[in-house]
């Protein structure tokens, strides 16, 4: 049984997500891994720039605290100068090669850590305004690790418990404290960590929220625009033979013979009608006729020469070919190859084998012009119409041609007749009926 589709997992993760209460933020592996590669080259640059600024700033305020404050111990300005930022310095531009999520997230929660407790061991045991200090700078390592580079919700979590840890044994040890200002401190570092986890927890929500959303978003349209794509093709097909119908035909021919007025090109059609098809109908019932229609249908698709070459069902069982940049010459050779495919394939077997099938065969009328304003498309296809006619009244079963009514010839020379694969020149004359050879 397959499994729910993304939009489906999406759908479900944002109910889950944006329901009261706490909520495991990670997502199923489709999502999880969408998140991730949708936004880890943005996550990591403003990781990079936004600790860069960090590391600056940390560095201005040890100096300036250091003059400040009269000199004080110059080995912990060393080891925040030589030790502590070089390391910073150092993950932090690993995040311009965009690193993986465990690495990223990790390495910056283990600097932070690092950076807090480094400041609790520098100000411990010098004095109760030292110590307190101590203090205030593990809140601030706090926050910048969860709001202000924001790492994901567990990275935070885990970095903020070590940081609380390291606290509390900090606090246990301090000399300077009395046990009502290590209370107040203990208080204050839980109240900034919960505070800041919870604003944590929300970032990281409405990040994956807002991308699942976007995610639902682009799916539906996607999918609106498929479904867009396939009901206009649908609209444009005869859902029995495959062909195009009626409407697709008439845009179609307005754009072919538009492009072959402007590339003065010869244009050509074949009306196509199923010999005795009522008589077929009669004999087998309409679902076979509709059979026969569909075997002729796929035949006539297959005697086509090329994609631009343009078939369609014209009515009933009437259909018709357009070929854009063929001669007469042309024409009539993919004619006479739609009727000889018909009457070699023969007709679709009946149910009852006991009632012989009546032999399929085609007519054919074709038609060629060179289009010019003087004409209209209508005029080459009422010459292929009129050319079917004869054919039927002729004995069916073959191939006509018909002139248009006072066409305008034109020339073309012996070098274009070979460019178009004939090695002749185009006959002078007009021969309107062509009848097939066995």
């Amino acid at each position: 049984m397959p499994g729910p589709s993304v939009q489906e997992l999406a759908a479900a993760e944002i109910d889950r997500l944006t329901a009261a209460g706490f909520h495991w933020l990670r997502m199923p592996e489709p999502l999880e891994d969408g998140f991730e590669k949708a936004t880890r080259v943005l996550r990591a640059r403003r990781l990079w720039l936004e600790g860069l600024l960090a590391i600056g700033l940390f560095n201005v305020y040890v100096l300036v605290a250091y003059f400040i404050a009269g000199g004080g111990s110059w080995q912990a300005v060393q080891v925040r100068l030589y030790l502590v930022t070089p390391i910073a310095l150092i993950v932090n531009f690993s995040m311009r090669w965009t690193p993986s999520r465990v690495y990223r997230e990790s390495s910056i929660a283990v600097v932070s850590c690092f950076i807090g407790l480094m400041h609790l061991y520098l100000e411990s045991g010098i004095c109760a305004a030292s110590s307190a200090y101590a203090q205030v700078g593990l809140i601030v390592a706090v926050i910048f690790v969860n709001v202000v580079m924001r790492l994901e919700f567990p990275y935070a979590a885990a970095a903020s418990a070590i940081m609380l840890a390291g606290d509390l044994v900090f606090i246990q040890l301090d000399r300077f404290l009395t046990p009502s200002e290590k209370l107040l401190g203990v208080t204050l570092a839980v109240c900034a960590i919960a505070m800041t986890i919870v604003a944590n927890y929300s970032i990281d929500r409405d990040e994956r929220v807002g991308f699942l959303m976007r995610l639902r978003s682009e799916i539906q349209s996607r999918e609106l625009t498929f479904l867009n794509i396939e009901l206009q093709r649908l609209s444009s097909i005869d859902s029995l033979t495959g062909l195009a119908n009626r409407h697709s035909y008439e845009q179609r021919f307005a754009e072919l013979w538009k492009q072959t007025t402007k590339a003065s090109e010869c244009f050509s059609a074949i009306v196509i009608d199923i010999d005795h098809f009522k008589a077929t109908n009669d004999a087998g019932g309409h679902l076979y006729g509709d059979r026969v229609l569909s075997r002729v249908a796929s035949l006539l698709s297959q005697s086509l020469r090329c994609k631009d070459d343009f078939a369609a069902r014209f009515g009933g069982e009437e259909f018709i070919v357009l070929l854009p940049n063929t001669d007469r010459h042309g024409a009539v050779i993919v004619a006479e190859r739609i009727r000889k495919l018909v009457e070699t394939a023969g007709s679709p077997a009946l149910i009852d084998s006991g009632v012989p099938p009546r032999l399929s065969t085609v007519s054919c009328g074709v038609s060629s012009c060179w289009p010019s304003e003087a004409l209209r498309p209508d005029d080459l296809v009422d010459a292929a119409d009129k050319a079917l006619y004869r054919a039927k009244a002729e004995g069916r079963n073959r191939v006509n041609y018909g002139d248009l009514a006072h066409t305008p010839k034109k020339y073309v020379p012996p070098q274009r007749d070979i460019e178009r694969g004939l090695g002749r020149e185009r006959p002078s004359g007009s021969h309107k009926i062509f009848v097939r050879v066995d």
